[in-house]
């Protein structure tokens, strides 16, 4: 049983790529190094233990992909394969790649570093989108909210932190302005950015930032 521990643990070692830094090929041609974020290939050691101790028992001789908790897109070096959202934070600009070509683009106002607010850089993938929300702050003792912001489109990848438009800004986006009036996190784009982006995106799609 140790044996099986350890070899499994090799495994990942060898094989996972969740919180690993990698060197990201930006659109612009840069080569940046991509920390952080939830993204990537992650065995499930326990599962994993518990099927090859049964295909021990059973005396199975079996070729078989582990048991993983999290997928990527492909097992290259480049794990996210060629369909992704890429944030650039220093040019506040922002890309939809779609198989190895810039489908969109925009200038984009991310968190506020300046109130401990900045957007947090890594890889992750896109949790889920939804149309028409209202996004709160936290609940102060007077039952209102830090913020309210209603958005069209909602497209969140780290905890509360995720892509959308917000109607307020209007046409201001991009430049500084993200280090005076920036978000709370969150990547705000233009409504009709924010449009193509939900059209075109699906749920587990990589989201690049650095």
């Amino acid at each position: 049983q140790d044996a099986v521990k350890q070899y499994i643990a090799d495994l990942a070692a060898k094989y996972d790529t969740v919180g690993k830094t990698r060197n990201f090929t930006t659109a612009t041609g840069n080569v940046v190094q991509a920390e952080g974020g939830g993204y990537g290939w992650k065995i499930d050691q326990d599962a994993e233990y518990n099927a090859l101790i049964t295909n021990i028992q059973n005396a199975e001789t079996v070729t078989r992909e582990p048991n993983y908790s999290s997928r990527a897109a492909t097992h290259d070096a480049n794990d996210w394969g060629t369909t992704y959202a890429e944030v650039d934070l220093t040019a506040q600009h922002m890309y939809f790649i779609q198989n190895g070509q810039i489908a969109m683009q925009c200038d984009i106002v991310t968190g506020n570093p300046n109130k401990g607010n900045a957007t947090p850089q890594g890889m992750y993938s896109l949790y889920y989108k939804q149309q028409n929300q209202v996004l709160r702050g936290k609940k102060l003792e007077d039952g209102t909210y830090e913020y309210e912001s209603p958005v069209d489109y909602w497209m969140p990848f780290n905890g509360g932190v995720g892509i959308h438009d917000l109607a307020s800004r209007g046409n201001n986006f991009g430049g500084d302005i993200y280090k005076t009036n920036g978000s709370h996190g969150c990547i705000n784009t233009p409504l009709e950015a924010a449009k193509t982006i939900y059209e075109t995106v699906s749920v587990g799609t990589p989201v690049i930032v650095y």
